[in-house]
């Protein structure tokens, strides 16, 4: 005997990444996205908001703290898997206080 299945409603698919500072994962669009670049001295960090930079996303959450410890901490190199340069000063454009969702 033959059971047929109720179809399934239609559920979307939010992709998540992980903060390399406080290790939360949440939606890719409420994360900051990064990327390496070649530079002249090797690879440095970039801020990516468009998202159109190839290679390996690294994402942390809008706040300031987040990516200072994730650039602390080597975050920024162990997810890109090579050694990365970070500016601080990318934090300027990050918030100090509660994290603000980017549209």
């Amino acid at each position: 005997r033959r059971q047929t299945r109720e179809p399934m409603s239609p559920i979307h698919h939010v992709p998540e990444r992980m903060c390399l500072g406080c290790g939360r994962r949440a939606p890719k669009h409420d994360l900051v996205r990064f990327g390496a670049v070649r530079g002249e001295g090797g690879l440095m960090l970039v801020r990516d908001d468009d998202g159109t930079l190839g290679g390996r996303g690294l994402y942390t959450c809008p706040l300031r703290e987040c990516f200072e410890r994730a650039a602390a901490r080597r975050g920024f190199s162990r997810g890109a898997r090579a050694t990365v340069t970070v500016d601080a000063a990318l934090a300027n454009g990050l918030g100090d206080g509660q994290a603000v969702r980017r549209v």
